[in-house]
């Protein structure tokens, strides 16, 4: 689900990360100076990108179908 967020509604997530096409997943450790959490990747902003990762370059079988190789 997409909706905006607020800024304030940041300053109190635990994690925050972007993602995009190109972007990834991409943690987020502070927004306007602020700290978010405990000012390192968090254990689920790391577990999704370790998943995307797998999927992405192959190494998750459920997903192969999702990917085409260039060589």
């Amino acid at each position: 689900i997409e909706r905006e967020i607020p800024r304030t509604e940041i300053y109190f997530a635990e994690e925050v990360f972007l993602t995009g096409t190109a972007a990834e997943i991409t943690p987020v450790i502070s927004v306007d100076g602020k700290r978010v959490g405990d000012n390192k990747v968090g254990k689920i902003t790391e577990n999704i990108r370790k998943i995307y990762s797998d999927i992405t370059m192959g190494k998750n079988k459920k997903y192969s179908k999702w990917v085409t190789p260039v060589y």
